[in-house]
């Protein structure tokens, strides 16, 4: 599972492509790059290395968009909001964690046990019953 927020107007769209299992892993990574294409000069914007190492694999499993597209550049150039704000902006938090920094900015998560660690496990749980309350735990944390 992953997600993009766009801009509609004066409104944000959210977006959550989900998978049942790694054989809709490249149905899931279309529909983003679909989605991608239909933004006028997208830009991608993440906090960490993670998103990098994950955009750059699955072109490597699915394939990417077309060469010198708006979408093949913005996956080209992806902003890591993390290393922008490293060592230039200083937080008055313990850490640079996104959870921590966002929670000072006053971003509050629908889940407040909600975490990268967590989601593993809510998926682990999700994927036994296929139960929807599970799925939709997951879809809703990561969307707020």
């Amino acid at each position: 599972m992953f997600g993009i927020r766009t801009k509609a107007g004066d409104s944000v769209v959210q977006h959550s492509l989900w998978a049942d299992g790694p054989s809709d892993e490249g149905r899931i990574w279309r529909e983003f790059l679909s989605k991608l294409t239909d933004i006028e000069n997208p830009i991608l914007i993440h906090y960490g290395s993670f998103e990098s190492v994950f955009l750059k694999q699955m072109c490597e499993r699915h394939g990417g968009p077309p060469n010198g597209s708006g979408a093949a550049k913005a996956l080209e150039s992806s902003v890591n909001l993390l290393s922008v704000i490293f060592g230039q902006i200083y937080f008055p938090t313990y850490s640079n964690g996104l959870k921590e920094i966002a929670d000072w900015l006053g971003f509050r998560w629908s889940d407040r046990d909600s975490s990268g660690v967590q989601s593993i496990v809510w998926r682990d749980e999700w994927e036994r019953p296929k139960a929807q309350s599970m799925k939709d735990r997951l879809i809703i944390t990561s969307m707020s």
